[in-house]
């Protein structure tokens, strides 16, 4: 018997498991950026659930239509999410959701909830409201996210509803699945 016969088997039984290890660990277990990571900028490398990409340029207008608000009622007065959102709308922003705030959370006046607090969006949405605004970090729904308390004192109508944006602003684009 020639011993090149047996090497050999045991190569290819060798690649035939290692394949076989590598489909199964695939299927189980599939890591998309792990091919990718190595050919990625930093301005562009993916971390879980979001991919950074340039927002805005400085000098860039930031405009009420772009931005979508949500207004919660977190005070006692009934209709005052609505009536705010309608406000809102009127002076170009997109509707979101008006509904009651969760019971968790509070306004005195009027409170932005937001991923971002010191995106250019906020900062626009922040200057619409007459009196004390808080700005807290958190999510309710898509958009820009308003809590109108009871010492709620109105949305100015006479503020502009453009504002442009003072530096270049990365974000994080939530990857589809």
């Amino acid at each position: 018997m020639n011993w090149k016969t047996p090497v050999t088997m045991l190569v290819l039984l060798g690649i035939l498991l290692g394949a076989a290890y590598y489909g199964w660990s695939t299927i189980v277990s599939p890591d998309q950026d792990k091919d990718n990571a190595a050919t990625q900028t930093p301005a562009t490398k993916k971390t879980p659930g979001c991919t950074s990409v340039k927002r805005f340029k400085k000098g860039q207008a930031v405009r009420a239509e772009d931005i979508r608000v949500n207004i919660y009622n977190a005070g006692q007065l009934p209709g005052i999410a609505g009536e705010t959102l309608d406000a809102l709308t009127s002076k170009g922003f997109k509707d979101g959701v008006a509904s009651n705030a969760p019971e968790a959370m509070s306004a005195t006046n009027v409170t932005i909830v937001t991923k971002e607090p010191k995106s250019p969006e906020v900062r626009l949405v922040r200057i619409q409201f007459r009196g004390p605004v808080k700005v807290v970090k958190g999510e309710l729904s898509p958009g820009i996210d308003v809590l109108v308390g009871d010492e709620f004192q109105s949305v100015d109508s006479t503020i502009r509803t453009e504002i442009t944006s003072h530096k270049n602003i990365a974000g994080c684009k939530q990857a589809s699945g």
